[in-house]
């Protein structure tokens, strides 16, 4: 219906923006890490949307992504029985989108159900469901033992206080050559640590 709209953000709330289109305003639904890489109104935005209806009640939603890559990923976990929406885009908002393709081709249901919050069962119906659809996917590179050391580093800084999403950040944004999850835990201490 709607491929993807640009223009500038009117509003930002905790789980949508208001993009003003040539004089309209879209409600767009967005992940938690797409809204804190927006800074201001007045800012201008690209999204790749996906629109939904409710068909019991009506309502309407309009789901938003930074690229039409994580657009296709979130349209095929929709196809997944179980997994609506919003839980699909909850999914693509706790990981880099090639992580969570690696997860589920290399069978990793612990550290899919760890980063994306799901139960076990869900993530292994993920698995079971998606993984012959995405073997072609190009995983950046990566190797199953990359996600295991992530993981054990994100036990880790959970244990010690730290909120999974501030984790998965400091993780993200550090060195890819860091493969070890000693290394791993130090530096995102060291990234946590200048961001208090």
């Amino acid at each position: 219906m709607i491929g993807y709209i640009s223009g500038t953000i009117q509003a930002i709330a905790d789980k949508y923006v208001i993009v003003n289109v040539n004089g309209v305003g879209y409600r767009v639904v967005i992940p938690e890490k797409i809204r804190n890489s927006l800074s201001e109104i007045g800012q201008e935005v690209k999204l790749y949307t996906h629109f939904t209806m409710n068909p019991r009640d009506g309502s309407t939603e309009l789901f938003g992504f930074d690229s039409p890559e994580e657009l296709n990923f979130f349209e095929l976990m929709t196809t997944v029985s179980g997994i609506g929406p919003k839980t699909a885009q909850g999914i693509l908002s706790s990981a880099n989108l090639q992580d969570l393709q690696l997860s589920i081709v290399s069978k990793d249901d612990k550290y899919l159900s760890k980063v994306s919050g799901v139960g076990t069962k869900t993530a292994q119906r993920l698995i079971l469901e998606l993984k012959n659809k995405i073997m072609t996917a190009d995983l950046g590179g990566k190797t199953a033992g990359d996600l295991s050391s992530e993981g054990e580093a994100m036990d880790a800084l959970e244990s010690l206080g730290y909120s999974k999403y501030q984790a998965r950040e400091a993780l993200k944004n550090m060195d890819k050559k860091i493969t070890k999850t000693e290394d791993k835990i130090t530096e995102a201490l060291k990234l946590l640590g200048t961001k208090k």
